[in-house]
């Protein structure tokens, strides 16, 4: 599976993106043969395919398998609607910070109100672009690239593949000088910060093998691939025949000179748009700053060019570690910011409570009365008591924190709703917010069906058939129908408390729920959609976002400044 790098984690591209990948993850399908099978099991049983007693065809696999095939041969959408309402499990409860829940998918498959969501809110604020996974092929190139794209090969250069890719031609030099070159699958852009990648030589000399990597101007068309032999401007390498440092410069070809690097050696190349430098290393080692990057390159893309008979292994971070600690080396740079930060006076400033804020004590001061008011927001009553007390131990002296009725309320409705005592939960609802439920049938529909899940995990199927009939008489909708045709086919399994359906909505819708209500009293009482203390993280997201300056892509509000 391709995971984001560690180091990128530490950044705010990483970070960002981290989050945003996974929530989409948490509306994806299973992917997985066993997941797809009990899929279809359950869609089958619900509509009467497969006989009055589908279980015992649930672990014939060739049965099973044959059925798949029949329905995709009937068409990929209709075979792929079908196993498309199954999603992973997750077994934590999340209730994530300055995340608003639009529930008008309510009512849809599992997936589909997944699908719905709104990701990360500092995810349309970064350049959400894809990172470099693999070389491309141009098209006419002669040498061998794997089919996972990271391994190249020139042993055979006389060897033509043929690509499917749409680039369409490669650089006409490439034949004449038996030099072939290729690029990343996408290119970098400043807002990352530090990008970092690694070539190991699989076959080459040891004193030196004709390899070439570095990077080249990321916006020029797809079919142009630089050499990077110091004709083309905006392009730089790392030689590993005789260690040359090349580019071009004022209309010239610059070299310097390095380490060579061969056979077994493990190269990187790096960029870091905060002090617009291209660094290099050499077998774990930090071998310096090697070119300079002009102040107006905003995007860069990794390129190689190797000679006849060399063949190298990429690794782009994804799914191993580096040779090279970077993730130490962007913690450097990114601690040297931080202590800034930390040293920034605060500006004397008036809050417009008429809160005077002079000194960093005013701050926090401040930031503890929003913490607060966000616990009481969100109805963590026992959490705001605890840090209450934890105040008190460190000297501080606050009058106590008046907490809201409101805020009782949530916490017990959590409380029933994670003990499964939907009936409780809903008398709670019904006697403090008349009309809350009525004017939201997605809500009430929900909690029905949790109602109706936990039936199946306690062997009352009589009941659970009885609940189901009088949902689907009074729940008339095409979606709330399809959501309870799924939750029928439950009764296929020996186990359906085993089926990821059942534990994905025990656990994720339960925990989607909850915080819809707690909004849904917010807004009943008064209440703002945001904390203040979200309100803050939003601001500042933004203002970072915003911001001119490079050094704030090594940083992320929520993790360097708000977690714990």
């Amino acid at each position: 599976m391709i995971e984001i790098p560690s180091y990128l984690l530490k950044l705010r591209y990483g970070a960002v993106a981290q989050r945003t990948l996974q929530q989409i993850r948490s509306s994806e399908q299973p992917k997985s043969k066993d997941d797809v099978r009990n899929a279809m099991v359950s869609h089958l049983s619900t509509i009467g395919i497969i006989g009055s007693n589908p279980v015992m065809f649930s672990k014939n696999e060739d049965y099973i398998d044959k059925l798949v095939e029949i329905f995709k041969n009937k068409g990929p959408a209709k075979a792929s609607a079908m196993v498309s309402d199954e999603f992973v499990n997750d077994e934590t409860e999340t209730d994530e910070l300055v995340t608003e829940v639009d529930d008008s998918s309510v009512g849809k498959s599992p997936s589909a109100a997944l699908k719905a969501e709104p990701l990360d809110s500092a995810a349309t604020s970064i350049d959400c672009q894809s990172l470099p996974s693999r070389w491309i092929t141009p098209k006419e190139c002669q040498f061998e690239l794997s089919l996972d794209g990271l391994e190249i090969s020139t042993k055979n250069p006389t060897k033509s593949v043929s690509s499917t890719s749409s680039i369409t031609v490669n650089l006409p030099h490439h034949g004449r000088s038996s030099i072939f070159s290729t690029k990343a699958n996408f290119s970098v852009h400043e807002t990352i910060g530090i990008y970092y990648y690694e070539v190991e030589v699989l076959f080459g000399l040891n004193s030196g093998s004709e390899i070439t990597i570095g990077y080249m101007d990321g916006d020029q068309p797809e079919e142009i691939i630089s050499s990077l032999r110091g004709h083309d401007e905006n392009a730089w390498g790392y030689k590993g025949k005789d260690g040359k440092l090349v580019s071009f410069e004022e209309c010239r070809s610059s070299v310097r000179t390095s380490c060579k690097f061969g056979n077994k050696d493990v190269v990187g190349c790096g960029v870091n748009f905060v002090n617009r430098s291209i660094f290099i290393t050499k077998n774990g080692v930090f071998l310096g700053e090697a070119f300079s990057l002009p102040s107006n390159m905003k995007r860069v893309v990794p390129v190689v060019s190797l000679g006849s008979w060399n063949s190298i292994s990429t690794n782009f971070g994804h799914t191993k570690s580096f040779r090279f600690n970077i993730d130490n080396y962007v913690d450097s740079f990114k601690l040297r910011f931080l202590k800034t930060i930390n040293n920034h006076q605060v500006p004397s400033v008036t809050l417009d409570n008429g809160t005077e804020i002079k000194d960093s004590n005013d701050m926090k001061n401040s930031l503890n009365q929003m913490i607060k008011k966000y616990f009481e927001h969100r109805g963590y009553a026992n959490a705001l008591k605890s840090f209450e007390k934890d105040l008190s131990l460190e000297g501080r002296t606050e009058p106590p924190f008046p907490i809201r009725r409101e805020s009782y309320i949530k916490k017990q409705l959590k409380d029933l709703i994670s003990s499964n005592e939907i009936g409780l939960a809903t008398d709670l609802i019904n006697s403090n917010f008349p009309g809350l439920l009525e004017d939201n049938t997605d809500i009430q529909f929900k909690l029905d069906c949790l109602k109706l899940v936990n039936m199946v995990g306690n062997d009352s199927e009589g009941q659970f058939i009885k609940l189901a009939k009088q949902m689907k008489s009074t729940y008339t909708s095409e979606q709330y129908q399809k959501t309870l045709n799924d939750l029928l086919g439950l009764l296929a399994y020996d186990d359906p408390t085993a089926t990821v359906l059942y534990k994905s909505f025990v656990n994720f819708e339960r925990a989607r729920l909850v915080h819809k209500l707690c909004m849904l009293i917010n807004m009943k009482s008064g209440i703002p959609a945001l904390s203040n203390f979200e309100q803050l993280i939003q601001a500042a997201d933004s203002m970072v976002a915003a911001s001119n300056d490079l050094n704030t892509a090594l940083i992320d509000i929520v993790n360097d400044f708000v977690q714990i």
